[in-house]
């Protein structure tokens, strides 16, 4: 796909399937060669957070922490949550913020208000 050697998702005859998400950084249907590499060679795990998750981790991490994150960070921020609360280890969980939420405010408060009623996953 777009010259490059990947994986991607597709539909039964071979094309890029449709996908959606409200974080528009990951509405594409494949990753670049180096992702599909190291999964590959077993050094990375991909899982899934949902858009509704997302924007809970959105909301906790403005709220808690005054810190706005970009909705492609909020799904990361939305898995490391679910992650530790399911953790034995005790450990630290670090997860990268690779952008601004500011972006996405208009969008998140035009759809979901102010998240004063927004319910928390448990």
């Amino acid at each position: 796909m777009h010259g490059f050697d990947s994986f991607m998702l597709q539909d039964e005859n071979g094309e890029p399937a449709p996908v959606y998400s409200i974080a528009s950084g990951l509405d594409y249907p494949s990753v670049g060669p180096e992702h599909a590499y190291l999964r590959d060679i077993g050094r990375v795990k991909y899982d899934v957070a949902s858009d509704l998750e997302a924007v809970d981790a959105f909301f906790k991490l403005s709220r808690y922490e005054g810190i706005i994150p970009a909705l492609e960070s909020s799904h990361a921020l939305a898995y490391a949550m679910r992650y530790a609360k399911n953790s034995t280890n005790g450990g630290s969980v670090l997860v990268n913020l690779s952008g601004r939420g500011d972006k996405d405010l208009d969008y998140v408060i035009e759809k979901y208000g102010f998240g004063e009623d927004f319910k928390d996953f448990k």
